[in-house]
């Protein structure tokens, strides 16, 4: 039991990395269209070229898992399309598709020998600076792919760098543009300012009842009671069947005994290892070693640095090259082996310290292995209810039947919010995804059976609308005091702008800065010589923004940080910025070229789209992605 929960856990696909999706959709940009014309099995064509809706789903699901992971929980298909990540993947896959069509359209082309070779000297796939196939491996297994997969990635890829890379060899920075982006970086202001004190302002007037009345007329929306909903919600949670799952200590024990294998920890070694271009280089440094010479010291006169040699805690097996995994665990502590010649490259290499490998007792693994167990138990669980309830649906039955009669969770939540809030202001669900359920639940219409949707704990929740109540009108006696509070809160931000710019006017007028200060209740205070991403205290990012374009001795004013008041101020000097150094200039060539890059290939690819055309099989990408039953 336990073996085939470890490959259901271990079934998720990751994709490389969460900085590639993000760097991909930044290079090929996001898409909108929404059109209806590619048919049959392709999601989406380009010219001739087809997306098909496997294809789709293998990305999408990558990309979600990654996702997952890198949240530290299951992310859900709801949540991923809330945030586009759909229409991303798809955005991005009908980019590199054109790309490619290009590439077909100009006979480019790549051997399989070439993409290996390419493999090989490609630095994500070496280790100690040699080719670690395991890292191909490796990749193989994130991506799910074959190794005709990898290479058939590998060469659209390359085909694409390629035609890019040609695009962008030409592109030249000007002087004029670096010079420009040194000095906007570089230039510093020296400010003065103050903030203007409510307090220090003449009081507001008590308003009448009328004009709290004109206040409640005039924004009538403000003062609006919430929307409501009667929901019905059955909630099949996996966590609420695992603490379910009944297992007496002779199921665990025996389970642990069939596995126990799996708890071992086995033996590790921390593995240095100096890595040589042929045989004789190798025997060369052995001779060094041995006469006394330290081995680092002959790993650096060899081209290798300490962290090339360090490889770090590894259990049997984990080297790349059997070779040299075979005969580093023949070696004592501190033993230098013999040359190794190695499938990949020859080295030498030494333990430098062995953690002895351990045998778990029952007791020490006890829980983990019930909660394995346990796991199993309520995945096979929850398919058989997911069943029951999909048949009690196709019957017709209410949800609350169905909760009776497979004995699940069912809530009855009378007049809830969005917010979650129900009457009696108590919450209207308090289990974990209560907002999601809620969400789903505002989403549905009366009379529409809700379809099943997935809890972040791999479980499932339905949810029928029963009731709708729309927002409905406050009258003006219930809300006054809250009318009273907005008319205050208008009242108070309209006088400080109207003392702002009565200050500004006197500065500009030339009346002393020092005394406005005074006046507006304010202290005066002077910055040191600041950049324009410096926000000094005082000051607000609203004035920073401002004082940046403003010559020497002009005046300007802008909300403060909280937002109850405003700040004047002046700017006393203007520091241009000195002049760049090499490296600094090489710096911001480097910035402007990479934005000038991905500025030619976002039109580079938008021209391909409309000169191959893009059609989007709307309907099916609904369905694939879940959103048909979205609106539900």
């Amino acid at each position: 039991m336990l073996e085939s929960l470890r490959k259901w856990a271990s079934g998720w696909v990751a994709f490389i990395m969460i900085a590639l999706l993000i760097l991909s959709f930044a290079i090929w940009g996001i898409s909108d269209y929404i059109t209806g014309g590619a048919g049959g099995n392709a999601l989406a064509t380009v010219g001739s070229k087809q997306i098909t809706s496997q294809e789709f789903q293998r990305e999408f699901g990558n990309e979600l898992n990654q996702l997952s992971r890198q949240a530290g929980q299951r992310i859900t298909y709801e949540q991923a399309r809330a945030v586009g990540l759909d229409s991303r993947v798809l955005s991005q896959m009908i980019r590199s598709t054109a790309v490619e069509a290009h590439a077909d359209e100009l006979n480019l082309a790549l051997s399989d020998s070439t993409l290996a070779a390419g493999l090989a000297e490609d630095p994500n796939f070496q280790s100690a600076g040699r080719f670690d196939r395991n890292l191909v491996l490796r990749l193989q297994q994130e991506l799910d792919l074959t190794e005709r997969g990898l290479l058939d990635l590998r060469r659209k890829d390359e085909l694409r760098n390629q035609i890019t890379t040609a695009l962008l060899r030409s592109t030249v920075v000007p002087d004029e543009m670096i010079d420009a982006l040194a000095q906007w970086r570089g230039e510093t202001r020296v400010i003065s300012h103050f903030t203007i004190d409510p307090e220090k302002l003449p009081p507001l007037a008590e308003p009448s009842e009328a004009d709290l009345k004109k206040t409640y007329e005039e924004n009538k929306s403000r003062f609006m009671t919430d929307p409501r909903r009667d929901l019905a919600v059955l909630y099949l949670s996996l966590n609420d069947l695992k603490a379910k799952a009944e297992l007496t200590d002779d199921e665990i024990r025996k389970a642990f005994e069939q596995s126990k294998s799996v708890y071992e920890v086995p033996e590790k070694r921390e593995i240095e290892q100096i890595s040589f271009k042929d045989k004789a280089a190798a025997e060369k440094a052995l001779a060094e070693i041995k006469a006394g010479k330290d081995f680092f010291e002959v790993a650096k006169e060899n081209g290798a640095e300490a962290s090339d040699v360090k490889l770090g805690l590894k259990a049997k097996g984990d080297h790349a090259d059997k070779k040299i995994d075979e005969a580093a665990f023949k070696l004592v502590k501190d033993e230098v082996s013999s040359v190794i010649e190695g499938d990949f490259t020859t080295v030498i290499v030494r333990v430098a310290k062995i953690e002895p490998g351990k045998i778990p007792t029952y007791d020490e693994v006890k829980d983990k292995v019930r909660g394995e167990l346990a796991a199993e138990w309520a995945n096979v669980q929850i398919q058989d209810l997911y069943g029951k309830i999909d048949d009690g649906r196709a019957e017709g039955k209410s949800l609350a039947d169905i909760a009776a009669d497979v004995g699940v969770p069912f809530f009855d939540i009378k007049g809830v919010t969005r917010g979650n809030v129900a009457e009696g202001d108590k919450p209207g669900l308090t289990v974990p995804d209560a907002s999601s359920i809620i969400s789903q639940g505002f989403r549905g219409e009366i009379g529409l059976e809700g379809e099943p949707m997935e809890l972040k704990d791999g479980g499932y929740f339905w949810v029928d609308v029963k009731n709708i109540k729309d927002a409905e009108q406050r009258p003006f006696e219930d809300v006054q005091a809250e009318v009273k509070r907005y008319w205050t809160t208008e009242k108070t931000r309209t006088r400080i702008l109207d003392a702002a710019a009565k200050f500004l006017a006197d500065l500009k007028s030339g009346t002393d800065f020092a005394k406005v200060a005074e006046e507006a209740g304010g202290k005066v205070d002077t910055t040191a010589a600041v950049g324009r991403s410096t926000i000094p205290d005082g000051m607000s990012q609203s004035a920073m923004t401002q004082a940046f374009t403003l010559k020497t001795g002009e005046f300007g004013n802008a909300e403060t940080s909280d937002g109850k008041s405003r700040t004047l101020f002046r700017v006393d000097e203007i520091k241009k910025s000195p002049d760049p150094s090499v490296e600094q200039r090489q710096q911001f060539k480097d910035e402007i070229q990479q934005q000038l890059r991905t500025d030619s290939i976002a039109a580079y690819v938008e021209a391909l789209q409309e000169r191959y055309g893009v059609d989007i099989n709307q309907t099916l990408f609904n369905r694939v992605t879940g959103a048909d039953q979205a609106g539900q």
